[in-house]
């Protein structure tokens, strides 16, 4: 066949349609190129129309992670309190993408993310992964960038890792990422780095956790997390050779807390631009996801600065519900300011106001554009979606679906139900079944207390910020004239419709005993193949007085 090759190749794209002489030369081209169509005939087959096609380009895929950002806390959602120009244009040029579904936590959610599978799957399901806590996601699970290199894919991350980094071989570099900056715990510092959560009585623990690949950022203490991030990202969407799609992994601290003495960090060129706002926690807030917004900004000017934006897919996801003064009740200080109003529960809870999370995807790849999806999605959905996309073959034993033609071209979602949460830690059991969700328990504190109620934005809430009919808003009843159908989800399941009722204020349970029955059927049968939590202790060999002051793999 390399007839053909070579006579097409002999004349230029833009000049087989008018070549001089064309007229006087065409028996002699057609007598060099008849062996061409004949021989595939008696070799068994024509060339197809797709084999003489130029094939298509793998998109660039840029995954930009939020931690612990609210619902109420994008403008697209129908609350411009906190302005997210550049959120809410990647929304409206895009798919938002309100049927989107995350895990509770950072961690579960950051593992489904990763496996594209349920945390019941890998052990992860209860709490997040502590400081020096000997554990992570198994090294015998396979992960997004592991895949994405065999299909060609350059992958580089940045920010949150928060998976386990006990063994060096659990870090990011050592599980598919060309480049890592970034820190390996659940919470960090934005100006020096040294995370304060769970480091122990005497701050055994109290460690820099900041990396270059595996070398240390120390010079990088002083610098905003959120701004120093962004920077990275932008370097290597601009240095990045083309010939090799990227995958960016742009995982950022913001909004989430930065620690007890100083919860909420923001500089005050970004605090300044919230005046309106009394509640100085939530001002601050708001000057946090400000930030943030920059730096989706950012990135997509990049992109077309570079004129690749085009053959780009760009998703924005929070890891779950954002956190308000609710967790710092629950749990302990400190706590953000972040809202999911009008939904029930926050961040660490079961309810819709921890799951259902803030999302959208923009790609001028996409067939349907400037619209809202209510499809039911879930975070181990983006692993077998973007293998789709980089010309993978389909993964078998995940839980994940590939819906990038519910997303692009507005069909159906494949998915029907989403296990939530099976705990028996915290005795708690979460599922999602068409339009009904169900759930059997829920967590409290010593105290007794219980993330379950609906909480309006701290510092009340103000309708002068409802935006009328924001295209991504939920339509929920009035709270102050709803009749609220109780639920103790601890005494027995609850059910709730979801299409019709949100903001799971209406209990139907009593109802429909039978969906309740079938549906705990079903957390049975995936209960069967679930694997024990195994929260582990932390370990003093982890101790920073043993480890230069890092916080590092210690297991080596």
């Amino acid at each position: 066949m390399m007839c053909c090759s070579s006579v097409l190749t002999m004349i230029p794209v833009a000049r087989r349609s008018t070549i001089s002489g064309y007229g006087e030369r065409k028996v002699s081209w057609i007598l060099r190129i008849l062996p061409c169509l004949v021989i595939p005939f008696l070799l068994g087959g024509a060339p197809t129309v797709k084999s003489l096609q130029t094939p298509v380009l793998k998109p660039n895929i840029i995954f930009i992670f939020a931690d612990d950002m609210g619902w109420n806390d994008v403008g697209f959602h129908g609350y411009n309190e906190i302005r997210t120009p550049n959120i809410d244009r990647l929304a409206s040029e895009g798919v938002i993408l309100n049927g989107y579904y995350t895990q509770y936590m950072c961690t579960p959610s950051r593992s489904a993310l990763m496996t594209g599978k349920y945390p019941i799957r890998t052990g992860l399901q209860h709490y997040v992964l502590r400081i020096a806590e000997p554990r992570g996601l198994p090294l015998t699970e396979k992960i997004m960038p592991q895949y994405l290199d065999e299909a060609g894919y350059k992958s580089h991350m940045i920010g949150k890792w928060h998976l386990g980094y006990s063994q060096k071989q659990m870090t990011p570099t050592l599980r598919g990422f060309e480049s890592f900056f970034g820190y390996y715990t659940g919470q960090n510092d934005y100006f020096n780095y040294t995370p304060t959560a769970g480091v122990g009585a005497q701050g055994e623990y109290l460690a820099f956790d900041l990396w270059d690949n595996l070398q240390p950022a120390r010079n990088s203490i002083g610098r905003y997390a959120t701004e120093l991030f962004t920077e990275k990202a932008v370097g290597i969407i601009n240095s990045h050779d083309y010939k090799d799609p990227l995958f960016l992994y742009l995982s950022h601290l913001a909004p989430h807390y930065a620690n007890a003495y100083d919860p909420v960090q923001a500089p005050q060129k970004y605090i300044d631009r919230f005046p309106g706002i009394a509640n100085e926690g939530r001002r601050k807030y708001a000057a946090t996801v400000s930030a943030l917004d920059d730096s989706v900004g950012q990135v997509m000017d990049a992109l077309k600065v570079k004129g690749v934006a085009g053959n780009t897919v760009i998703v924005f996801s929070s890891d779950n519900g954002g956190a308000g003064a609710e967790q710092g009740i629950e749990f302990g200080p400190p706590s953000t300011f972040a809202s999911n109003w009008p939904l029930r529960g926050a961040k660490s809870s079961q309810w819709e106001g921890g799951l259902r999370t803030t999302a959208a995807l923009w790609s001028p790849l996409l067939e349907l554009k400037g619209r809202v999806s209510t499809e039911l999605y879930h975070i181990s959905d983006w692993l077998p979606t973007f293998i789709r996309l980089a010309g993978g073959s389909p993964i078998d034993n995940l839980d994940g679906y590939d819906i990038w033609d519910s997303i692009s071209k507005g069909l159906p979602s494949p998915r029907k139900e989403i296990l939530h949460q099976i705990d028996p830690v915290w005795g708690e059991y979460a599922l999602r079944w068409n339009q009904y969700k169900l759930i059997s328990g829920s967590h409290a504190n010593a105290a007794g207390y219980r993330i379950d109620k609906w909480y309006d934005p701290e510092g009340g809430f103000h309708a002068n910020y409802v935006v009328p009919n924001a295209p991504g808003a939920l339509a929920c009843a009035d709270k102050k004239t709803a009749e609220i159908v109780a639920c103790d989800a601890v005494a027995m399941p609850c059910l709730f419709d979801i299409e019709m009722d949100p903001c799971e204020y209406w209990n139907i349970a009593a109802e429909r005993t039978d969906i309740v029955d079938y549906m705990m059927d079903l957390i049975r049968a995936f209960n069967e193949t679930a694997l024990p939590s195994n929260n582990l202790p932390q370990d003093p060999r982890a101790a920073a007085g043993l480890n230069n002051g890092l916080v590092q793999p210690w297991l080596e």
